[in-house]
């Protein structure tokens, strides 16, 4: 569930749309064992999306830049998984809203 953060719905519906190119990057990353993608994008995301007030987001971009660390594959698959899934809930939110 989003955090109380007041912010304009445009900015965050950007933000939600960049997370698409992340998640192609990522699926990518992983099909390619580039986990370097994983430690990038997990260290940026844990950097903004509390700020956006998305603490769930936050929580798997701090384990998606471990798996990256780690070149732990199964980790960074799983945070991926999860990350689509929090992709899928937002982006759904965003269009009743």
């Amino acid at each position: 569930m989003e955090d109380d953060v007041n912010i304009p719905k445009e900015v965050r519906q950007r933000y939600i749309e960049r997370r698409q190119k992340d998640i192609e990057v990522l699926r990518s990353a992983l099909r390619t064992q580039t986990l370097d993608e994983f430690e990038r994008i997990g260290h940026q995301l844990k950097g903004n999306a509390s700020s956006f007030g998305y603490s769930d987001l936050e929580r798997v971009a701090i384990q998606m830049e471990m798996a990256g660390e780690n070149k732990d594959m199964a980790e960074a698959s799983r945070q991926l998984t999860l990350f689509e899934k929090w992709f899928e809930k937002v982006s759904s939110e965003a269009a009743k809203s």
